[in-house]
């Protein structure tokens, strides 16, 4: 966005928070940087020119007013856990488009520490938990949900990520999806990747942009996690690898706070699936060769998995003291059936 159109926004965001919040944010004294938002947001980063006042985020967004009120009263009642605390927010009409202003307290030390999967696991697990004690049944009215992927020509070869996805998404799922109880859905942050965790002041993580809570399966967040930062791929050869070793630590340090069900696990390597043909689809809907390219590896990489290890094709079903026994059978449902497809090099880290 150029540098005047920023200025603009950011004046008008000024002014209406003025002019409506009951009690106005004293935008006054601070000196504003603009900084990397998500894809809908505008962001700046607000810093006091006195002592004893906090740093903040002023965020435009195009989600409405109501829904980021509703989030931020849930997100504020969370305890122990760092994150943001929402501050004001209010509905500002700027050269054609409904913005909503939402200013919120700056939090974290810069990017998280990749190097301790155990401990961010842990974090992931007290946030879930908090946020099931203070939002129960809320936001009910915003359930997971999916835009199918683009569909391949007959005369296309089928590519990797459509076929590893088949499976799970049309036979597998409505399983679980009939069967709501056994993923445990609640209020969940809904887009837990690593742009969206932080380094804690504590030592710990903490977790921002949570405009996209639902409720969902907790699995989701975990699910989002992996299929995002769990994949390196070389950028020279193509080959792709499962950061199996540290998604293991992840998922330990996950049920030292809160136990994983074995449903859950199946849900969340299906979930990974899922997502993966997401990120095929916005290579396709916004033409990101990269997103395209990123999607087929880690499809054919999950099909060789698959055939090389039907019972546990991410090595991460191992089983763990804090998860309790399960005899249900729709909990031992596997990932995917064998399919023919694409090969890609199996990769994981010791």
């Amino acid at each position: 966005m150029p540098a005047q159109e920023q200025d603009e926004l950011l004046h008008a965001a000024l002014a209406t928070l003025a002019a409506t919040v009951d009690t106005p944010w004293p935008g006054d004294g601070y000196h504003f940087r603009p900084v990397g938002g998500g894809t809908q947001a505008t962001v700046w980063h607000a810093v006091p020119a006195t002592l004893g006042v906090p740093e903040v985020a002023l965020r435009l967004t195009p989600k409405p007013a109501p829904l980021i009120t509703r989030i931020g009263e849930l997100v504020n009642a969370v305890d122990g856990v760092e994150r943001p605390d929402t501050l004001a927010v209010a509905s500002m009409e700027h050269d054609g488009r409904t913005w909503t202003v939402h200013v919120c307290t700056w939090i974290g030390k810069g990017a998280a520490d990749r190097s301790n999967p155990h401990g961010l696991g842990q974090d992931i697990a007290l946030l879930h938990e908090q946020l099931a004690r203070h939002g129960g049944e809320a936001f009910t009215d915003r359930r997971l949900s999916f835009e199918r992927g683009p569909i391949p020509t007959d005369e296309q070869q089928l590519p990797a990520w459509y076929v590893a996805r088949h499976v799970w998404r049309d036979r597998i799922y409505p399983t679980f999806a009939s069967r709501q109880e056994l993923l445990r859905p609640q209020p969940i942050h809904g887009d837990l990747h690593w742009d969206n965790v932080v380094a804690g002041s504590n030592g710990g993580f903490g977790f921002i942009d949570f405009d996209k809570v639902m409720h969902a399966p907790p699995a989701f967040d975990l699910a989002k996690l992996l299929a995002t930062g769990f994949f390196p791929i070389n950028p020279e050869t193509g080959a792709v690898r499962f950061q199996q070793t540290r998604a293991a630590e992840l998922l330990d340090g996950y049920r030292s706070v809160r136990p994983l069900t074995p449903a859950e696990v199946a849900a969340l390597e299906g979930f990974i699936v899922i997502l993966n043909e997401q990120t095929a689809a916005l290579g396709h809907a916004y033409d990101v060769p990269h997103y395209r390219a990123q999607a087929d590896a880690v499809g054919g990489w999950l099909l060789n998995r698959r055939r090389r290890n039907r019972s546990d094709p991410f090595g991460i079903r191992e089983s763990s003291p804090a998860s309790p026994p399960s005899t249900s059978s729709a909990e031992q449902i596997p990932l995917i059936d064998p399919v023919p497809g694409p090969t890609a090099g199996p990769g994981t880290d010791a």
